[in-house]
């Protein structure tokens, strides 16, 4: 099963990564599903505390790593591969679109959702709460 959610968790962080864009991307006539939303932050917050926290539930011992890598490979796929699929398909070119309304909606998400992963994945993980309560006997 968890081989299956690693893939899961990063195509769920690209699209999050993509739908953020679109809540950023200011609104104009030429462009479909651009919603001008200056407050975009609060959705990416809380998609990458989400995704953290389906990490840390998944692989206690291992969150921080395979948080990583899926952050990493989701971010490769929605700033990297995705934007150039973008122009393939709707310019008929190979090529990188020069938006810099882009890299500011994308570094404004990444602002606000790297901390909420981080603490997701230090947060969220089992038994945690078992170790710092004292009142809670450890396990045999």
């Amino acid at each position: 099963m968890r081989r299956l959610l690693a893939p899961l968790l990063v195509l769920a962080l690209a699209s999050a990564v993509h739908l953020d864009w679109h809540l950023a991307r200011p609104a104009d006539h030429h462009r479909r599903l651009s919603f001008g939303w200056e407050h975009h932050w609060l959705f990416a917050a809380l998609a990458f505390a989400v995704v953290g926290w389906a990490a840390a539930r998944a692989w206690p011992r291992r969150a921080g790593r395979v948080g990583a890598w899926v952050a990493a490979l989701a971010l490769l796929l929605a700033q990297g591969v995705e934007p150039v699929a973008e122009v393939a398909l709707y310019a008929h070119r190979l090529g990188y679109p020069d938006e810099p309304a882009r890299w500011a909606a994308f570094l404004v998400c990444l602002a606000a959702g790297l901390p909420a992963y981080a603490l997701a994945l230090w947060l969220c993980r089992p038994g945690r709460r078992r170790a710092a309560d004292p009142t809670v006997a450890p396990a045999a």
